[in-house]
């Protein structure tokens, strides 16, 4: 059984979205520590890995695992790992940043999500936010519809309002062990918003940048174990996606990266399909094999 399970991590896919977010800086929220100020939507060269904030460089961080939402499959493309996710309190109303990594796929059919939240939270509830912020998710992979202006603008704590009814709660999810020390193994870029830290080499960045200059941020490398995409089942898995992105042969061109874009050929959703497939077809098959494998044991 722990066998498939480290095989299952391996085939997860990451994958980039294509096109522009236009960021929302959140101000004077009660964020922990001196962190007064985050960007709740998220950039396009942000999606490729995790923004190295105060909270995970001191290690004061908060990681649970959920249901990856179905329909965010919408926004995913090669390269992606990343949606950005919003915590609040439920005793005081404090908010906290989180961010989503997509984390492959699990025995029983679901796709998973990693969620990072900076600060020991765990009276609290959590949403994952669209590319936009048009749409929420709770842990469950179910999504909510909101007003996106009062979201972001929290008019009448409308913000915490929806995180507290809608969201879930922090102490009702599985705790993820050993992705801080997983993290230390990844690449760390420089970006204009800070460190970016990516199981994805210079290689893999250049590519994403060539095919939309909104992903580069000038592939500086700052300090890594490797020089190359990292080898933990995430980033295994980031290969995977390159690699069936490499194999079209760079016909797949990009014209916006949410849910308000359009895919600009048929092409590009064969791709998804393709990916979500592989993960699928790969879970049946390695269920399969655990079962065959239990059956000769039982005849022997």
């Amino acid at each position: 059984m722990k066998t498939l399970r480290m095989t299952c991590m391996l085939l997860i896919t990451a994958v980039l979205l294509l096109g522009c977010a236009t960021t929302r800086t959140i101000k004077n929220a009660s964020l922990p520590g001196n962190e007064t100020e985050k960007e709740m939507l998220i950039e396009p060269f942000e999606s490729v890995g995790v923004s190295q904030t105060g909270a995970m460089k001191r290690g004061d961080i908060t990681v649970i695992q959920g249901v990856f939402p179905d329909i965010l499959f919408g926004e995913y493309y090669p390269g992606r790992i990343r949606w950005n996710a919003w915590i609040v309190s439920e005793e005081d109303g404090r908010e906290f940043f989180g961010q989503s990594i997509f984390s492959g796929i699990d025995y029983s059919g679901h796709f998973l999500e990693t969620i990072i939240i900076d600060g020991k939270v765990t009276r609290a509830k959590v949403i994952i936010l669209s590319t936009l912020a048009n749409y929420v998710y709770d842990l469950a992979g179910n999504e909510i519809s909101i007003d996106r202006k009062k979201f972001l603008l929290n008019e009448d704590d409308y913000r915490q309002k929806i995180v507290l009814k809608k969201g879930t709660p922090i102490g009702d999810m599985k705790k993820a062990s050993g992705f801080h020390e997983m993290l230390k193994q990844w690449n760390r870029y420089q970006t204009p918003n800070g460190i970016l830290l990516s199981p994805l080499g210079e290689e893999e960045i250049k590519l994403i940048a060539g095919i939309n200059p909104q992903y580069s941020f000038s592939e500086k490398l700052v300090g890594s174990g490797r020089f190359s995409i990292s080898m933990d089942p995430i980033a295994t898995a980031v290969g995977i996606g390159i690699d069936i992105f490499r194999a079209s042969n760079g016909s797949v061109p990009s014209t916006g990266w949410d849910y308000n874009s359009q895919l600009p050929s048929r092409r590009n959703m064969a791709l998804i399909i393709q990916y979500v497939s592989k993960m699928k077809q790969g879970l049946i098959d390695n269920i399969n094999n655990v079962n065959m494998m239990k059956l000769v044991t039982e005849k022997r």
